[in-house]
């Protein structure tokens, strides 16, 4: 049998992240196994280890994905050019898609309250995952408040770090009130109005 070509071999790469994603979501990370992936797309589990070693190399692919897609609607701004008031707008722009994507908002809750971040068993992962989340949108932010205390729009004394931490944690409680039904104003315009408002705080 010929070897697969590598356009082939990249979509069956996406068939398989498309199966594991709808069973993660459907069964939760824990319970679904290699086997059921597998069966889902009429493969062997051979071929599912083929592209992926790990269940674990799955989910990292599956952010991964997340996190190009994040970094992709930044445009062509470098790194040098980014500014907190172009990176918040691309966050809002991303939170409103994954609320009206039923897929995105399922993955969303999958990595909020699915996966034990926590457990000594996914310490890799978070390693990881860590090492390759530069263009994701919290260190893009950190880069961006950096970029602007340099320039001179923000404050010295303002803690990149912080400022950054804070607005992610802003952007996950408030994405994850909408998807669950519990937020009741308007999330674009909560979201930006809380980014002034963190603007106004630290600008000079």
């Amino acid at each position: 049998m010929p070897r697969k070509t590598k356009e082939e071999a990249e979509k069956t790469r996406a068939r398989i992240l498309a199966s594991a994603l709808a069973l993660f979501v459907k069964k939760g990370y824990e319970h679904t196994t290699f086997t059921d992936i597998a069966a889902r797309l009429k493969m062997t589990k051979g071929a599912v280890y083929w592209h992926f070693e790990t269940k674990e190399d799955l989910l990292i692919a599956l952010v991964r994905e997340m996190i190009e897609k994040f970094h992709s609607q930044l445009g062509d701004l470098s790194a040098q050019d980014l500014t907190f008031l172009q990176v918040t707008e691309t966050i809002i722009a991303r939170a409103c898609r994954i609320v009206e994507d039923p897929k995105g908002a399922a993955f969303f809750l999958l990595l909020q309250t699915q996966v034990k971040w926590r457990a000594d068993s996914m310490a890799e992962m978070r390693a990881k995952l860590l090492a390759h989340d530069t263009n994701g949108p919290y260190h893009c932010l950190i880069k961006a408040i950096e970029n602007d205390i340099a320039a001179g729009r923000v404050r010295a004394d303002v803690n990149p770090v912080a400022l950054a931490s804070v607005s992610m944690a802003v952007w996950t409680g408030l994405v994850r009130s909408k998807i669950e039904k519990f937020l009741e104003c308007d999330l674009e315009q909560t979201l930006r109005e809380t980014y002034g408002a963190m603007w106004e705080s630290v600008k000079v």
